[in-house]
């Protein structure tokens, strides 16, 4: 079977729906994360640090950092809970907890198990983006933040795709980390790099290395494609370069994580 057809089997989306029904075991704790961390972010950053700051200069435009910050941060959570679901969770399951096992004793393959997680750490991300933006809608009902609402769920289909992009990233480094101790790694050598020159946070400088890096980067056309989506209603080419370029890890790092996962599980050569 082509590793990337997986996904539309009925097995992916029965180890899907396993850690759905898992999840929500525990909704009142889960809840929390995907409240909380925008809500601090906005109020710390946005309310705390915003008042200190003058304008930000972007595009020719002078914003408060508040709508500076607040599509960032709803692409940033995208981005983030993938990659911390598909690495720290996948790799527990997969060592500790010895779920991966007990599937791959059924009608479950490998394949589908890489589908499933891959899968579930979007459609958490997702939920928690959709999270976030009821958390930007509070603000705006305070008068904090205007934004062009009407848009919001039209993001939602990219923020999943992009999700599932970052959790290829994820399982990759599942695969081939040795050991749970190494879990630093990533976040330090991959995901900081990545999120720093996304301009999620700040505006990026104009330097040619990191706008050369910022052209490759999902994560900065989906942070700018969100800001001038939800600032000026306009949708721009930073929407395709971002759906582009996750299609395009997922196609390279999926048959690519189902081989190293494989020889991990099985010993294969």
């Amino acid at each position: 079977m082509n590793a990337l057809t997986g996904m539309w089997q009925w097995q992916s989306r029965a180890v899907l729906m396993r850690h759905v029904r898992v999840h929500l075991r525990n909704w009142h704790t889960v809840t929390l994360p995907p409240v909380c961390e925008p809500l601090i972010m906005l109020l710390t950053f946005g309310v705390g640090l915003g008042r200190q700051m003058g304008g930000v200069g972007w595009h020719g435009q002078t914003l408060d950092y508040m709508h500076y910050l607040g599509p960032g941060i709803l692409a940033y959570t995208a981005f983030m809970s993938s990659f911390f679901q598909s690495l720290f969770a996948a790799f527990i399951r997969m060592h500790f907890q010895k779920s991966w096992e007990g599937q791959l004793t059924t009608q479950v393959r490998l394949e589908h198990v890489v589908w499933g997680e891959a899968l579930w750490a979007s459609t958490l991300a997702t939920s928690y983006a959709v999270v976030v933006c009821f958390v930007l809608a509070g603000f705006g009902m305070a008068g904090s933040l205007s934004l062009h609402w009407g848009w919001m769920p039209a993001v939602v289909p990219l923020l999943f795709l992009t999700a599932l992009a970052f959790s290829a990233v994820g399982l990759f480094f599942t695969a081939v980390l040795p050991s749970i101790d190494h879990m630093s790694l990533p976040f330090f050598l991959v995901i900081m790099p990545i999120g720093f020159a996304s301009s999620t946070y700040f505006p990026l400088p104009d330097i040619g290395v990191l706008n050369a890096v910022a052209a490759i980067n999902p994560l900065h056309h989906l942070a700018e494609g969100l800001r001038w989506l939800l600032l000026n209603g306009q949708p721009t080419w930073h929407l395709a370069a971002c759906a582009g370029l996750c299609l395009l890890l997922i196609a390279a790092l999926i048959p690519l994580d189902m081989r190293l996962l494989r020889r991990r599980v099985f010993g294969d050569r």
